[in-house]
């Protein structure tokens, strides 16, 4: 090893450390050139017609089937129980002084020791207290599916603009190659370089977002209101199911 190593102090062992070093710079060029070579521009790797496609004609077509769907639903909420919207806060009116009543005459029955007719009355008046219930959950479920009907009408309208916007869309962009196509056509008849594709129509790609943003906006406020909806149906279901139990004693 100290051999080795006085030859490399000498002349002859720095000549051939700096003949080493020549053999090695060519290959860090090479890998330096390579690494350049490798780098490309994003617009290379991707385009933005790509990235944010315009919708076919069968999504555009499914859409439209939901937005006709969310309308028609939005109709039906509206007339389904537009009569109970109507009646029901005097019906619960009408209930609480039935109740009020055979509450009194309970109480007076009690005061004259006719035990038959308290109990015949207090019966009533937990048969009526569970049909107040019933109503007090009738009343809930109109104010659900009366806002129901706005979120189905909300939702249909911007699944139409989304829709709109998406073939707007695609008409720009069809436009824009059919205009640089005919641009082509005409420079090359006059022996004139092809013009470059122009770059997107930014306003024209923004817009579809705006509405899809405002879409989904309007489909998770249906979906919410649905839910309440749901819980308003169970309550009527579960309000209607005590009356009933308490008519066999369940």
């Amino acid at each position: 090893m100290p051999d080795n190593q006085a030859r490399l102090r000498g002349p002859a062992g720095r000549l051939a450390v700096f003949a080493a070093v020549l053999l090695i710079l060519p290959a860090v060029a090479a890998t330096r050139e390579s690494q350049a070579q490798t780098m490309s521009a994003v617009a290379d790797l991707y385009s933005l017609e790509n990235l944010l496609p315009t919708m076919a004609s069968s999504e555009i077509g499914s859409i439209k089937d939901v937005a006709a769907w969310c309308l028609d639903m939005a109709a039906t909420f509206k007339g389904r129980l537009s009569d109970a919207d109507k009646q029901i806060d005097l019906q619960r009116a009408a209930k609480r002084a039935e109740i009020k009543s055979l509450e009194a005459r309970a109480k007076a029955a009690g005061k004259t020791k006719d035990d038959a007719e308290k109990t015949q009355l207090t019966q009533q008046v937990r048969t009526q207290k569970l049909e107040l219930d019933i109503l007090d959950a009738v009343k809930e479920l109109t104010v659900q599916e009366a806002a129901a009907a706005n979120d189905f009408e909300a939702a249909g309208k911007s699944l139409r603009d989304l829709v709109s916007a998406f073939q707007d869309l695609g008409d720009n962009r069809e436009k824009a190659v059919r205009n640089h196509e005919k641009a082509v056509e005409e420079a090359t008849a006059a022996g004139l370089a092809a013009p470059p594709m122009p770059g997107p129509d930014y306003p024209a790609n923004e817009k579809p977002y705006r509405m899809m943003n405002d879409a989904g906006k309007s489909v998770n406020d249906l979906g919410e209101r649905l839910m309440k909806v749901a819980k308003a149906r169970q309550g009527v279901l579960a309000a209607w199911g005590k009356l009933e139990g308490s008519k066999t004693g369940k």
